[in-house]
């Protein structure tokens, strides 16, 4: 009785998760199908399928917008913001999960309740800053932005996660006479890498999708990212829709790579700090 009752439950839920999975995934179909068609045959059906199919608006973006160099720009300024964000984030995560030290409580939830002002409110004192340290037009405005913003939600999960490393492991590390930085290296950083995975996926496809840091403190095209060069396709071909959907097409393609290929340490990085 209590399969048969399941069955219609389990038949809605995967309706259910069917459904959303058609919605999210429309999208990437209609980009991928379009972005083969010439602009006048587009406006001739814009739901329909190309009467042929081609291949000359990815090279048009090849040539025309240096995709190598947009790509390159903005894994560059990625990496560099993950690298620096984790020199940040560890130490920080480790210290209010494991030491004990005055006012610990009250200096974490301000750092996470800076997660709760909107960052439209940091872009004019952001753009002052940057400008009298002369970083505005520079890759390093993006990295540094990249990187601090994103602290606080990394400290609070992964601090979350190095609160499930037992104790014992720590004492023992100290016993052995290893000190803070060879504990955060061979210990805290191994045993936590579920979690820094889950951190870059989701810190890499937020900063790769961003377009409003790279397009106020970036102004030279040389410098520009992907998704910013996609925005202005339009200001540039008034009509081409083709092209700006093939230009979203490459963005998308990458975060989606990332998210089939690495699942799995999502869903790691998620749960394992709620098991002791």
């Amino acid at each position: 009785m209590a399969n048969r009752r399941s069955l219609p439950a389990s038949f809605i839920i995967y309706l259910v998760l069917i459904a959303i999975a058609v919605l999210d995934f429309y999208p990437v179909v209609y980009m991928a199908v379009n972005s083969s068609r010439t602009a006048v045959d587009f406006f001739r059906n814009p739901g329909g399928l190309p009467s042929e199919w081609n291949f000359d608006n990815f090279k048009a973006l090849y040539y025309r917008f240096d995709v190598l160099r947009l790509f390159g720009n903005t894994l560059f300024s990625a990496a560099a913001a993950f690298a620096l964000a984790m020199a940040l984030t560890v130490p920080a995560s480790f210290a209010f999960a494991k030491i004990r030290f005055p006012f610990r409580q009250g200096l974490y939830m301000t750092i996470i309740a800076t997660m709760t002002i909107p960052s439209i409110t940091f872009v004019v004192p952001n753009f002052l800053l940057l400008s009298r340290l002369g970083l505005v037009d520079h890759l390093a405005s993006v990295v540094l932005l990249w990187a601090i913003t994103s602290v606080p939600s990394n400290v609070f999960l992964l601090a979350a996660l190095m609160r499930g490393i037992p104790n014992e492991i720590l004492e023992a590390g100290k016993i052995d006479g290893i000190g803070y930085v060879r504990t955060l290296a061979r210990i805290v950083v191994p045993l936590s890498a579920p979690g820094i995975i889950t951190l870059a996926i989701f810190n890499a496809t937020g900063w790769w999708n961003d377009l409003f840091t790279p397009l106020i403190f970036l102004q030279s095209d040389d410098l520009k990212t992907m998704t910013v060069a996609v925005a202005t396709i339009l200001k540039r071909f008034d009509t081409d829709y083709p092209l700006l959907l093939a230009g979203l097409f490459m963005t998308s393609i990458p975060p989606i790579a990332i998210y089939v290929a690495l699942q799995k340490y999502i869903k790691k990085g998620l749960v394992i700090g709620s098991v002791k």
